[in-house]
């Protein structure tokens, strides 16, 4: 069996401009997301970010909580567990065009991978043959003509409704 990879390597395919627009965006209105993921964000937030001068992360200037929690979200995975959370949270209303697309496409998808329970063992490596960005576009596009993302957006979503990084399969040893 492949060895999963922790949620934090999600970096390795997002640009930092992506990431700080993720996090700015996740950190614009609590009220958004459900009760125990709002209640997850803050309790994560207040624990594991420090901006300077302030006791409460939350009560910083937004730019200040944007800037830290970047640098946290680089290389801790309950912070990214976290914050992708309710990022997947506001896009949740087009899960069932992703899973038609994806499984059109030869993904599997699975209601439990956007929650990724285990933050340390939460993503598997391999995107079926032939599948790259575009055509990952293109599949959920035409599945919901009306989608308000950009393809940074679907890709990103897509990684998370599966839990397969881009790349190829990696070989058992043995």
């Amino acid at each position: 069996m492949n060895e999963l990879k922790p949620l934090h390597v999600i970096n390795v395919f997002i640009e930092s401009w992506f990431r700080q627009e993720i996090i700015e965006k996740v950190l614009t209105d609590f009220a958004a997301y459900s009760s125990d993921v709002r209640k997850a964000l803050a309790e994560t937030l207040k624990s594991e970010v420090k901006v300077s001068g302030f006791r409460n992360p939350l009560t910083a200037p937004k730019r200040l909580l944007v800037r830290d929690t970047d640098k946290l979200f680089e290389t801790d995975s309950n912070v990214v567990k976290v914050v992708l959370n309710a990022w997947t949270q506001l896009y949740d209303k087009h899960g069932q065009s992703f899973d038609k697309a994806l499984n059109g496409l030869g993904f599997t998808t699975s209601s439990m991978a956007p929650t990724y329970p285990d933050p340390f063992n939460a993503f598997d490596q391999g995107w079926p043959e032939g599948i790259d960005y575009p055509k990952v576009i293109e599949a959920v596009r035409k599945e919901d003509d009306k989608l308000d993302m950009t393809d940074d957006q679907i890709v990103l979503y897509s990684i998370l409704r599966t839990g397969f990084l881009p790349g190829e399969k990696e070989e058992e040893n043995g």
